[in-house]
């Protein structure tokens, strides 16, 4: 495959199954999450994720229409960044923007913006960073 046409492929989550079910821990671990944190940006107790931590399967499956529209739109997110990343180690890459104040977003942080769970505004942003990428 021609690397031009590779390139606008985007590559697969590890954190999202195709029926819709989610590897909490996985996200959690990858994005170096707390509980208090993704507590808050679920709008749940800490004990909610805690249990969903602690669960034995890798993939869980969100009951409410609120959490399956978090994790699909934090799965958006981290395929996007996992798109902009052209280090060897991408997850390393994916942290320390995660944690760095951002420029576009008036220096706020990404992490800022998850915990008040505002992900659409994240994900805008890397669309228009992933077009301009392509020329767009």
């Amino acid at each position: 495959m021609h690397r031009a046409l590779e390139r606008t492929i985007m590559p697969a989550s590890p954190f999202v199954d195709p029926d819709g079910s989610v590897d909490v821990k996985g996200f959690c671990d990858e994005l170096e999450i707390d509980q208090a944190t993704l507590a808050r940006a679920l709008g749940v107790s800490r004990q909610s994720v805690s249990q969903q931590l602690k669960r034995g399967r890798r993939f869980v499956k969100p009951r409410s229409k609120k959490a399956r529209r978090f994790w699909h739109k934090l799965d958006r997110m981290y395929t996007l960044l996992l798109a902009l990343t052209d280090a060897d180690n991408p997850g390393e890459e994916i942290r320390q923007w995660f944690r760095s104040p951002n420029r576009a977003l008036g220096m706020d942080r990404p992490v800022d913006l998850f915990r008040r769970g505002e992900l659409d505004q994240l994900i805008k942003m890397l669309d228009d960073v992933l077009e301009a990428a392509h020329g767009g």
